[in-house]
């Protein structure tokens, strides 16, 4: 009688290991997901901000200048933003977040981390530039 209640007791605990683990695994996996699914979102924001900063100036009238820093981490990770022409393209480990742009931007722009980037609209033509402090 006392070894078949051990016995019994050892196959319980056996089995809630097991759930324990299976547990374990499965919250490891969702926070995984949720971990990229932050980097997507931290990298189309970043993307729409700088589409509605060049919009705007699109929509305002001539001599507008706009000055603002890039963060130097986006989500923790290092990133690059490129724009060409009416394209706004950020990307972070090797993965792009595009958005367009409503008008053409005169020169291709490559910008990193921490740079000042100044748009400004003269004559109709929007250009953006971006420079190390």
């Amino acid at each position: 009688m006392k070894s078949q209640s051990s016995t019994e007791f050892m196959i319980f605990i056996g089995i809630a290991i097991i759930i324990m683990i299976s547990y374990f695994a499965i919250s490891h996996t969702y926070l995984n997901l949720t971990y990229k699914q932050k980097d997507i979102i931290s990298g189309q924001d970043l993307a729409k901000q700088i589409k509605n900063e060049i919009n705007l100036a699109a929509r305002v009238e001539d001599n507008y200048q706009r000055n603002f820093q890039l963060p130097y981490l986006v989500g923790d990770k290092t990133f690059n933003v490129h724009i060409e022409e009416r394209e706004v393209s950020v990307t972070i480990d090797e993965l792009d977040y595009v958005e367009l742009l409503m008008t053409d931007v005169s020169d291709k722009v490559d910008l990193f981390p921490g740079y000042f980037v100044t748009i400004s609209k003269a004559n109709g033509i929007i250009s953006v530039t971006g420079k190390e402090l």
